[in-house]
């Protein structure tokens, strides 16, 4: 597996593709968006890069936007290196539908355990998902339901995974076979997270006997900030 780290620093640099080395990654370091885009056109066989987005001169931000909106890219996984963590950028990034997310300061004696665990979830991130999916904890106990023209009563179930584009539920009352079949509009998928009230529109994208996925349509301002800083609680290490 080939990989780019993309930081300002000479010294995180070479210590990040050191690190990289010792999961099998042969990663190579560049300094700034130039550097990293004339790396990319020189070697296809990149699928991975960390990206260093507080220095100034290394333009990273620039850089995720253009690695994650373009289709050329669209099998690259990019790990986010930044020492900010505000609301705005939070959902930027998870917006991007980046893979990872590691928090300076750096230190040599946690970034391997960080990185080992930023390159797991991108290892299971499924390449056709544009946002990262995370999985609610068990004593969460998070649930969502929705009414259905056609259908008695609610549909309810619990949410296994959850992301800023859509989330994953298991069924409690499965309807009968065909009845949510996929494309099926849900006028308002209700669910509480964080104390805040969701009630998003969405459409089925998969039903399979108790598992159903659904993206939403739409999200408003706080609902976006809210379910982004939920994934980033998760995905941040």
């Amino acid at each position: 597996m080939s990989g780019l780290v993309v930081e300002g620093s000479p010294l995180v640099r070479e210590s990040l593709c050191y690190v990289l080395l010792s999961f099998g990654v042969k990663a190579l370091p560049v300094a700034s968006r130039q550097e990293a885009m004339a790396a990319l056109q020189d070697q296809q066989d990149i699928t991975l890069a960390v990206v260093d987005i507080d220095t100034k001169e290394v333009q990273g931000q620039e850089l995720v936007q253009e690695l994650c909106e373009s289709e050329r890219f669209r099998g690259l996984k990019v790990i986010v290196h930044s020492i900010r963590s505000s609301r705005e950028l939070v959902v930027k990034m998870m917006e991007y539908g980046v893979a990872g997310y590691l928090l300076k300061p750096y230190n040599d004696k946690e970034i391997h355990a960080k990185l080992r665990k930023a390159l797991e979830r991108c290892q299971v991130q499924n390449e056709r998902r544009r946002h990262i999916r995370v999985k609610p904890d068990p004593d969460e106990l998070l649930r969502v339901h929705f009414k259905r023209t056609g259908l008695p009563g609610l549909i309810a179930g619990k949410i296994v995974d959850i992301s800023v584009g859509g989330l994953a539920m298991e069924l409690l009352n499965p309807p009968e076979t065909g009845a949510l079949k996929p494309g099926t509009q849900i006028q308002s998928l209700q669910f509480t997270l964080g104390n805040k009230q969701f009630a998003p529109p969405g459409k089925v994208v998969l039903c399979r006997e108790n598992l159903l996925a659904l993206r939403f349509d739409y999200l408003n301002v706080e609902e976006k900030t809210t379910l982004a800083r939920y994934v980033f609680k998760r995905i941040a290490i």
